[in-house]
């Protein structure tokens, strides 16, 4: 059994819940049970819908180390099993205590140092064995680092796409949750910026998304935009897009997979190591930190949207890279590892 550690909600929005249910999915297509462990019930409605074992621990997510006793007994009732922690929240100690019973896998997107795991993963554009000097917690720890690790559902192994020469159709997605209603800012602004007037709008609204209404009417007021909720063909409505306009996180890599070029920017801290690793490497157009730079972001990123539908091979040239990065076998690679290492457990014992 591989037990996974994560939670989701409309503070934490959905990011730790979707990428390990991607990796569940390719443990799945192996032959490997897994079951979630969330603190509470947020997160059910997501992980029902996808037909996914889980159990409610009945804590909070912001104190994991206050729900131990209860998930000790949990974590020895399979003999051959493995513990995937996703979660900003669990510390070195909780970590520790529940490594006394199985092998522990540490999701990382961060760079954080010194969590006892016997495989620590960090999928992000920047990860690189730097960041991970001099760590003593495991002797023998493994790390899965880099983009060849990105925990996408099994759709994007094979995606197909074609760069058209008119931009047409524009992909605007802020993840789980958008806590400063962006995805309807931007939207509102471009509707009204010089060299867009064109343009269609596909606006994806995540599940804890608090705006939904707001998005609503301006879908009612504008026969140029379209607003999804609880999408489920997400794949299909990236390769109708021709520009995709995005919050640093998982979702930059799916479209890395597809190729859709891409406007990125963050709006919380985590984000911005991931855009700004995209940036570096000329891969995508970048739009800023919101947290940084306010309501200046907006224009910015309405400027990268027409700079992107005027230069088709800029848009070319972006799609090559980002197929380049990601293959989409990362949750694969992942579930693998994870089996190897449940596994080695159930030969030692």
């Amino acid at each position: 059994m591989i037990w996974i550690r994560a939670d989701g909600g409309r503070e934490i929005g959905t990011g730790h819940i979707m990428r390990c249910l991607s990796v569940a999915d390719a443990l799945r297509q192996l032959g490997e049970p897994s079951c979630f462990l969330v603190a509470d019930d947020s997160a059910v409605p997501i992980l029902e819908s996808r037909k996914q074992k889980y159990r409610v621990l009945g804590s909070s997510y912001l104190r994991p180390e206050e729900e131990l006793d209860t998930l000790i007994p949990i974590l020895k009732e399979e003999k051959r099993s493995v513990l995937l922690a996703d979660s900003y929240y669990v510390t070195a100690a909780y970590l520790r205590r529940a490594g006394e019973y199985i092998p522990i896998c540490y999701m990382d997107d961060t760079g954080i140092c010194g969590m006892p795991a016997e495989l620590h993963v960090n999928y992000n554009i920047f990860a690189e064995p730097s960041l991970y000097q001099g760590e003593v917690s495991v002797p023998e720890k493994e790390y899965l680092l880099g983009t060849e690790y990105a925990p996408l559902r099994r759709e994007f192994g094979q995606a197909s796409y074609q760069v058209r020469d008119r931009a047409e159709r524009i992909l605007i997605t802020t993840g789980g949750s958008d806590k400063y209603d962006l995805a309807g800012k931007i939207l509102e602004y471009v509707l009204n910026f010089p060299g867009t007037e064109d343009l269609e709008y596909c606006v994806v609204s995540g599940a804890y998304n608090r705006y939904l209404t707001h998005l609503r009417d301006l879908e009612k007021n504008n026969i140029k935009v379209q607003v999804y909720s609880g999408v489920s063909n997400m794949l299909e409505l990236m390769q109708s897009c021709d520009i995709a306009v995005t919050a640093g996180g998982t979702t930059m890599y799916e479209l890395c997979a597809v190729g859709v070029p891409i406007v990125c920017f963050s709006f919380v801290d985590n984000q911005q190591k991931i855009v700004e690793g995209f940036r570096r490497r000329e891969i995508v157009c970048y739009g800023g930190d919101y947290l940084r730079q306010g309501e200046k972001l907006i224009k910015e990123v309405a400027d990268h949207i027409v700079l992107l539908r005027n230069n088709a091979q800029l848009r070319r040239t972006y799609s090559l890279r980002q197929r380049s990065l990601v293959d989409g076998q990362g949750a694969m690679r992942i579930a693998r590892r994870l089996q190897t290492l449940a596994q080695s457990r159930e030969r030692r014992e």
